[in-house]
């Protein structure tokens, strides 16, 4: 295929181009500046003008293309994220971005796009299993775009074509900001994990989420939910990084969490025991990391 990526010098895009050369794609990431237009070229990538907020160049950039993998996004940084303004950029891109270029697409007959949501979408569920199917919608603020953007993508399915919306798991690799931060705390002999011992975690390996892109271009329409295969209760994931840095870890009371993550701390401390099974029988994805304990192994002993 010919493959349209956003966001390709991301934390997400990165690895998601690197699969999809090896699987044989021919990938056109879309740049607003020379900057990333550089780095699109240096990890293999077509690089073609566009800007996702205007609109500007996204016709062009789509024509001939078979099919959009939209990864673009502006996280805050893991300092400024508690607080649900930073989050207005991300907002911008979900809601104005998207609708743009599903526009583009639905004008250019592309007929598969496949977006990156988020499970922090759903109600506190317990101990109890839940998917897209089965969970009730509760999103915090600075998810809500999100569920706007899954909206949009939902117009290429209803004019015939595959819109896919992946419900992405709490992102963590050696690569990631906020995995960084986590360890540097672990080492200092802090925990991270937010909220009560019994409560679980939906975590996901980044290239788990980039081979899962790569599926995803053959699956179904609909919305599907990506995760580690056994998501940690807090307890667990605590002990996790405790084991994976070799010494007993302070667990950050939790009056004093929002500290840590502001505005975010309630919905961070959610218990959503999410499953992937939809996503591994629509395509046989299996995640290469089943849980983060096996996860934060990697992130202090890679290779």
């Amino acid at each position: 295929m010919i493959v349209l990526v956003t966001g390709g010098t991301g934390v997400l895009g990165v690895p998601t181009i690197r699969r999809l050369t090896e699987a044989g794609h021919q990938v056109r990431g879309l740049a607003h500046r020379q900057r990333a237009a550089d780095e699109l070229r240096a990890i293999g990538a077509d690089s073609v003008p566009g800007d996702l907020i205007s609109g500007a160049g996204l016709q062009d950039a789509i024509a001939g293309v078979d099919a959009v993998l939209h990864l673009a996004t502006h996280i805050p940084s893991a300092l400024r994220m508690g607080r649900i303004k930073a989050w207005a950029a991300t907002d911008t891109i979900r809601r104005d971005g998207t609708r743009n270029l599903v526009d583009a697409c639905l004008a250019a007959g592309v007929t598969t796009f496949v977006y990156p949501s988020i499970v922090l979408v759903y109600a506190d569920a317990g101990d109890q299993w839940i998917d897209a199917e089965s969970a009730v919608l509760d999103p915090p603020p600075h998810t809500r775009s999100s569920l706007d953007a899954e909206r949009e993508v939902q117009r290429i399915a209803t004019a015939g074509g595959r819109g896919l919306s992946l419900r992405l798991g709490l992102l963590y690799s050696p690569h990631d900001e906020v995995t960084a931060m986590q360890l540097s705390m672990a080492r200092r002999g802090i925990g991270s994990a937010l909220g009560p011992d019994e409560a679980y975690w939906p975590a996901l390996w980044v290239e788990d989420a980039a081979t899962a892109f790569v599926a995803a271009l053959d699956a179904p329409a609909g919305v599907y939910d990506l995760v580690d295969d056994r998501p940690l209760t807090r307890a667990e994931l605590h002990q996790a990084m405790a084991a994976a840095v070799g010494r007993r870890l302070w667990r950050l009371p939790r009056l004093l969490q929002p500290l840590l993550t502001g505005q975010l701390t309630a919905s961070l401390s959610r218990s959503l025991r999410v499953s992937n099974r939809r996503f591994r029988e629509a395509t046989g994805w299996r995640p290469s990391v089943p849980d983060a304990a096996a996860g934060w192994q990697r992130i202090v002993r890679p290779g």
